[in-house]
């Protein structure tokens, strides 16, 4: 089952959700958008937000791939929605990207701040 994490984009303010997805597919063709960045299509594997499992395609960007992507891997992708409300999935070259949880650190502990009181300073 695909995990999203929701975040807000620091340039945008956008929401935008990051999910893991498998590699099916990579484009042999490179394509350039109209911001002159150079991408290829790649397709990829992974659960809707109902758990329906599906094949997408997505844009993986030159600045990612140069690092070596390969079939059949997870990689981290970007989920933002464009001005038509439409879906755009860009995917990283990050690979086995799970997220910590608070459940993962439940044995420490966890004070946002700690007052100490005047009497028990010398």
């Amino acid at each position: 089952m695909t995990k999203y994490k929701q975040i807000e984009n620091p340039e945008t303010g956008e929401t935008e959700f990051l999910f893991n997805a498998k590699l099916l597919k990579i484009g042999k063709s490179i394509l350039e958008n109209s911001n002159d960045k150079l991408f290829k299509v790649v397709t990829l594997k992974f659960n809707l937000p109902d758990g329906e499992e599906v094949e997408r395609t997505a844009m993986c960007y030159q600045s990612n791939y140069q690092y070596g992507i390969e079939e059949g891997k997870d990689y981290l992708c970007n989920l933002s929605f464009d001005e038509n409300s439409d879906p755009q999935i860009r995917m990283s070259h990050l690979t086995n990207a799970d997220w910590a949880t608070a459940h993962d650190f439940s044995g420490l502990l966890q004070v946002a701040k700690q007052v100490i009181s005047d009497e028990v300073v010398m």
